[in-house]
């Protein structure tokens, strides 16, 4: 399958950083890796149909175990950078 990688400032916050994540789940496709290369995070996406609107990744940090959440299922998780510094980051999906 085919995948598309984006960068994105990890200056960002997380609220920001889970809104370009959204942005470009319409465009490429669902989520598939969270990562970070120098000072920027990186993004995989499958090329294929977006999900919808309510079923777009919602990011979490965690410290030493991505917390399972009721309602949905767990992505990914990587190491990124929020507001400049290095956290582990969770994505997750609303379960239908």
């Amino acid at each position: 399958m085919a995948t598309a990688k984006e960068a994105t400032p990890g200056t960002q916050d997380l609220p920001t950083f889970q809104v370009v994540v959204q942005q470009n789940e319409g465009i490429f496709g669902p989520l598939q890796v969270l990562s970070s290369e120098g000072a920027n995070n990186v993004m995989t996406f499958q090329v294929g149909p977006s999900p919808d609107t309510g079923h777009r990744a919602i990011l979490d940090t965690y410290t030493d175990h991505p917390a399972q959440k009721a309602g949905y299922s767990l992505v990914c998780a990587g190491s990124c950078l929020v507001s400049g510094k290095a956290q582990q980051v969770a994505a997750y999906r609303k379960t239908p």
